[in-house]
């Protein structure tokens, strides 16, 4: 009968057969699969060569261990359903601060702004037509009128910027939910929120009793309104979240939503993170999966922990492969 070697316990003396650019050197022993990788570590051994420290988290989890190897729960970062929702809002969020909040900005500063006009510019007060005073409350009436027009723009141009940025956020993080669903054969080829709501059927609670749910709530919302400009999504929101409305604003269906939706840089930061907590609350929840270990409780996070050991003893300098 062949014996079995998975959990064989290795000495010093038989890591040390092993070359200093082998994994096994290190305690790391892995093999490719069709789904990634399959590692398995001795903690002890990888200390002493990668002087790897762990928190008392990690170290926590690896001692609970029954064997004398630690098997990491997952193979790939991406295994872990919260870190793909948290990477695609993470995208989202760095797009939002690098790139599109300017552009607002930029947008906004790019509308002309009205010459002031005076009295001397009349051309009835020119002629004699027109008295002085008639011509100061002439130009006063045209400032004011030519005010309002700018800003009516600038307020355009900017609301249907935010709506614009709304409207990419929902289906994004729309779209890595049916990535996710998918991966996890949770749903077919139709997505709803229902969808999304039946894979907690079972669980400890609802997904809309989790405390962040109000955020994803929100963004659907707004998403919806922003969308389909209708008396039905408009009263929906109204009634759940009205301080997204201007007070006192009438809405007639058909009139465009971001007119009476009130936009700001704290409203986008505002739903960003509490998406990305409502993610979180619901991996932990549906798939059991705690955030902070899916940071590293994964085969390939210490086998780039090992490579980048062995890098640095096989190339001090750092040069690249080609020379």
């Amino acid at each position: 009968m062949k014996k079995d070697r998975s959990n064989q316990k290795l000495t010093k003396a038989d890591f040390e057969k092993f070359a200093c650019h082998d994994t096994r050197f290190y305690g790391l022993f892995y093999t490719k699969t069709d789904n990634g990788i399959k590692v398995k570590i001795d903690p002890k051994r990888m200390r002493s060569t990668v002087g790897c420290m762990l928190s008392d988290e990690q170290a926590k989890i690896i001692n609970k261990r029954q064997t004398h190897y630690f098997y990491p729960k997952k193979s790939e970062y991406e295994d872990y359903c919260c870190n793909m929702f948290a990477d695609r809002i993470r995208d989202i969020q760095n797009y939002w601060e690098e790139h599109y909040k300017e552009l607002i900005t930029y947008a906004k500063k790019r509308i002309e702004k009205p010459r002031e006009l005076m009295p001397g510019d009349n051309m009835l007060l020119m002629q004699g037509i027109a008295e002085y005073d008639e011509a100061v409350m002439m130009s006063n009436w045209e400032n004011m009128k030519n005010q309002y027009e700018y800003a009516e723009k600038c307020f355009e141009v900017v609301a249907s910027l935010y709506a614009s940025f709304i409207h990419q956020m929902a289906s994004q993080i729309e779209a890595v939910t049916v990535l996710v669903l998918s991966k996890q054969n949770a749903m077919h080829d139709r997505f709803d929120r229902n969808t999304l709501y039946a894979t907690a059927v079972g669980r400890d609670k609802k997904v809309d009793e989790l405390p962040s749910f109000k955020y994803y709530d929100k963004l659907y919302c707004l998403w919806n309104f922003i969308k389909h400009n209708s008396t039905s999504t408009y009263e929906k929101l109204h009634s759940v979240y009205p301080e997204l409305i201007y007070e006192d604003a009438e809405y007639k269906q058909g009139f465009p939503a971001f007119h009476i939706i009130k936009f700001s840089d704290e409203l986008i930061v505002e739903l960003l993170n509490g998406c990305d907590s409502f993610f979180k609350e619901y991996c932990e929840l549906v798939y059991k999966e705690n955030y902070d270990e899916a940071q590293w409780n994964y085969g390939r996070y210490f086998l780039d922990i090992v490579d980048e050991q062995i890098e640095l003893i096989t190339n001090p300098l750092g040069l690249p492969w080609y020379i």
